[in-house]
């Protein structure tokens, strides 16, 4: 590969190295014939289905870095390529949910993500960048589910798996809650238990009980949406309407363990908050200034540590920050780690959030039938389950054939 012919060369980028810099340079290297041209407004002509990709996707991609003051090298993160996942995510959902003429599917989504970060690489080669942002699990945890022709591919938690992540989480919170029942390492313990056991158990999505950065309407669930009663959750659902999602028994259990160690002063604390420190100071100095405190009791009150500051929030009625998706995502791989959870069988090597709902489907519907994992799933087009549960549908197919074509003995 030839290095840029104009342009900084490697280790002589200056501060600031606009992004489309290598771009010519790439789109040479990666086309199969390059022809020189009369015409003033595209003086190079390159041949190849790949490259012509690449000329349509990447400009489309720095335009939308550009629309986001987004520049230069010195400027791109992972975090920056995680919100251009969740931008392809978006299109995806939106085609999904009522074939908007802007959406696009799954497979396209990460084609052009698949171009972005080839164009990245090659950056990162030539030391305009020391790492491509896009080959981080911060980034590609946003972008929607890899297609598959295979249903079974997908991650399913089974049962196995179910039960070893909670032998781990209850023995954890146990453990914690004995040896210091306030401490910051109880009070994790016990929402990470409540959180495997409502995803776990329940079949919601994580985003309908945790909160999305970059959706305001999705804030996380909070304790007034929860009735362990009726055993019913109040979620947001993916139509975007206030939906009913069945709890079942066994989560019941955790959280109301979990609640009364939290002791939230009223309904609109979440149930899974976040107790990363700086999160949790800065909800809240901004919710004391709104309220007129002074500074110097701000500044008291936020140099303490988490137990000790979750203890001002809940003296003082304020409400802390919910746990965010990529937090829900970033606990359950440590979760799923110490637990030794056996994933070698999986896409990833961790259990995914919508692992466990399609878990909890796969167990309705070996013991109660595709109504109700339809239900439990809350689809509301049967294809989706269908398609979900495709795989074991066939190897049903598969059974009741071998039995009317088998000869009769």
């Amino acid at each position: 590969m030839a290095p840029p012919a104009d342009g900084p060369h490697p280790g002589e980028t200056t501060g600031e190295t606009p992004l489309d810099e290598p771009l010519s340079d790439f789109l040479d290297a990666k086309a199969k014939t390059i022809e020189e041209t009369d015409s003033d407004e595209d003086e190079t002509q390159r041949s190849g289905n790949y490259v012509q990709a690449l000329e349509r996707v990447i400009p489309d991609w720095l335009e939308w870095m550009v629309c986001r003051s987004v520049t230069t090298f010195e400027k791109l993160d992972s975090r920056d390529l995680a919100r251009y996942a969740g931008h392809l995510a978006r299109r995806v959902n939106a085609r999904r949910a009522n074939g908007d003429t802007e959406g696009i599917t799954a497979a396209t989504a990460w084609n052009y993500y698949s171009l972005v970060s080839a164009y990245l690489h090659y950056c990162q080669q030539w030391e305009y960048i020391a790492e491509n942002p896009a080959d981080t699990d911060r980034a590609k945890d946003e972008m929607p589910d890899r297609p598959t022709t295979d249903s079974g591919q997908q991650q399913f938690w089974s049962e196995q798996q179910r039960e070893t992540i909670v032998s781990h989480v209850d023995g954890r919170a146990y453990d914690a809650i004995d040896a210091d029942p306030q401490s910051r390492e109880a009070l994790t313990a016990a929402r990470d238990r409540a959180l495997v056991y409502v995803i776990g158990f329940s079949g919601v999505r994580g985003a309908e009980v945790l909160a999305a950065s970059r959706d305001d309407r999705r804030t996380g669930i909070t304790w007034a949406d929860v009735d362990t009663d009726q055993e019913v959750l109040t979620v947001l659902g993916k139509s975007q309407k206030i939906e009913k999602a069945p709890l079942t028994d066994r989560p019941v259990r955790a959280l109301t363990r979990w609640q009364t160690l939290l002791d939230p002063p009223g309904g609109a604390w979440p149930v899974f908050p976040s107790f990363h420190l700086a999160s949790l100071r800065d909800a809240a100095r901004s919710q004391l200034q709104d309220r007129g405190v002074n500074h110097e009791t701000i500044d008291e009150i936020t140099s303490l540590g988490t137990a000790e500051l979750v203890g001002a929030f809940r003296e003082r009625e304020l409400t802390p920050p919910a746990l965010t998706t990529e937090g829900g995502r970033y606990t359950l791989k440590k979760l799923s780690q110490a637990a030794a959870v056996d994933c070698s069988g999986d896409s990833k090597n961790y259990l995914t959030l919508h692992g466990a709902r399609r878990g909890v489907g796969e167990a309705y519907y070996d013991e109660a039938g595709f109504s109700d994992a339809q239900r439990v799933l809350r689809h509301e087009d049967p294809s989706t389950t269908s398609k979900m549960y495709a795989h074991k549908e066939a190897s049903e197919l598969s059974d009741v054939g071998s039995e009317i074509f088998s000869p009769e003995e």
